[in-house]
């Protein structure tokens, strides 16, 4: 179940969005989304408050507002004025990484040992992320070339439907404990789902207690454990 703290982003987010999107001159979601070739569902989810805006879709939904008069920045839709996390000194933000995330099969999660915060360490990435996001490390190699073991990905705490999330890569977590990072496609069971990748078998028809969309990637060479006062590597 999507959180209500989670719900108020998102709708936070979708509203700065209708707003700068009418301050542009477009008539409606499908009329921005159309005219900038931007996926159309995509666009709608976000400007609706239903799906979390990554990075990536602020820079560039920004980006295109600016060049039609708009004084807009993607911090600006993410965050707002007052609720964007304090960066670091470089630009960089800290997110917490709660554990290993399989891009192929079973992997032996037993030995880690998260810290009081729920954090196995946390790392500096060089971009902000909005509230709420948490990250995983990619272990694995089933997702390849698209994702590569020790790439991070960033998700949604709070999570949100895997009915949202049909035929899209997703960080999820099963009934029986198991996290992985795969595409979500339509199980032949209600209330199941099968589990895509792309050098592994199907997974079918797996219960999922949690889902999370990516909302974005941090490659390996990208990102640093954190350290109070400093930075170390990978």
């Amino acid at each position: 179940m999507i959180h209500l703290a989670e719900n108020r982003v998102r709708t936070a987010q979708g509203e700065r969005l209708r707003q700068a999107r009418i301050a542009a001159g477009y008539r409606s979601a499908r009329d921005a989304a159309l005219q900038n070739a931007w996926p159309e569902s995509t666009y709608r989810a976000h400007e609706a408050g239903t799906r979390t805006i990554g990075q990536d879709d602020a820079e560039r939904y920004a980006a295109r507002f600016r060049r039609d008069g708009v004084e807009v920045s993607a911090k600006g839709l993410l965050f707002g004025d007052d609720d964007a996390p304090e960066p670091q000194a470089d630009g960089s933000q800290i997110v917490g990484v709660k554990g290993l995330i399989s891009a192929g099969g079973l992997i032996d999660t037993g030995d880690e040992q998260p810290g009081p915060e729920g954090d196995l360490f946390r790392i500096a990435v060089p971009f902000r992320v909005p509230p709420g996001t948490i990250a995983f490390r990619v272990a694995g190699l089933s997702m390849y070339p698209k994702y590569e073991p020790d790439d991070v990905v960033l998700c949604a705490e709070a999570g949100e439907s895997p009915e949202r999330l049909l035929d899209l890569y997703a960080a999820v977590a099963t009934a029986e404990g198991h996290r992985f990072l795969k595409k979500i496609l339509r199980g032949s069971q209600r209330g199941a789902y099968h589990l895509e990748s792309h050098n592994a078998p199907l997974m079918p028809d797996r219960r999922l207690v949690w889902a999370s969309g990516i909302i974005s990637t941090v490659h390996a060479q990208h990102w640093s454990r954190f350290c109070a006062g400093s930075t170390a590597g990978a």
